[in-house]
């Protein structure tokens, strides 16, 4: 087996599958994967879905650098370097996703038009301030989400060497929730650093809610033994909040 990393993206060629479409995903097709039904297409459908989560990260951290909307919010330099650091690493992978799908004869998802306003509401409707803390809470409910949505597949990919590749990818995701953790520890923004959650960023008190009001960011930099996976369909109900077409 190929080495885990973005080599073992590009190495496949001839595969044919219908492409997918989004404004949205192919919300049929993504039903539709299962255990039983793995193949070369359905390898395809995973790799779009994980696309368009890459999509979303890479888009949130980009607006925090460079000349990105919010960069002047941060003020921590550490912060900024996580910011910096985090936005090269979901770029990346969107590239990789988006190179595999076409070596595998498919065609990678649009990107959607993404909006993070309703992160950046309160419930009354007002803006929250845009500050380090605000960023950081919003990167440790991305990662974790996306550390289990990848999670959520492995049982689904047919080829081998792709699930390897994936499987790099989820590692580097929970470094990045761990990471985010560890800084917010160290700037007094975690309140519960000790806490042990298999399930992040959803809370103990509604462990299976698919609404970002109902979570808990506050867990320990290093939270569980065993990830929980998260299915498609909680992915996609997490997200489409920010999905616009």
């Amino acid at each position: 087996m190929t080495t885990p990393n973005r080599r073992s993206f590009l190495k496949f060629a001839g595969v044919s599958a219908g492409a997918m479409t989004l404004g949205g995903l192919n919300l049929s097709a993504l039903a539709a994967t299962s255990v039983s039904t793995k193949s070369a297409a359905q390898d395809l459908v995973i790799l779009n879905y994980a696309l368009t989560l890459e999509y979303l990260e890479a888009e949130f951290y980009n607006a925090f650098t460079g000349s990105g909307a919010y960069a002047s919010n941060l003020s921590n330099p550490r912060v900024r370097e996580y910011a910096r650091e985090l936005a090269l690493h979901e770029n990346a992978h969107v590239t990789a996703l988006q190179d595999t799908i076409r070596k595998l004869g498919g065609t990678p998802v649009a990107k959607p038009n993404i909006d993070f306003s309703p992160l950046l509401k309160n419930s009354d409707g007002s803006a929250k301030t845009v500050n380090d803390e605000l960023f950081l809470a919003l990167a440790n409910t991305f990662e974790p989400i996306g550390v289990r949505a990848y999670l959520g597949q492995a049982d689904k990919v047919m080829n081998g060497d792709v699930l390897t590749a994936a499987a790099s990818i989820l590692a580097v995701e929970a470094n990045h929730a761990s990471g985010i953790q560890e800084l917010r520890t160290q700037l007094g923004f975690n309140k519960k650093p000790t806490r042990q959650t298999s399930r992040a960023p959803q809370s103990d008190a509604k462990p299976t809610s698919t609404n970002v009001a109902d979570f808990d960011g506050d867990f320990s930099p290093t939270p569980t033994d065993f990830w929980s996976p998260l299915s498609m369909d909680d992915v996609l109900a997490i997200v489409k909040p920010l999905i616009k077409s």
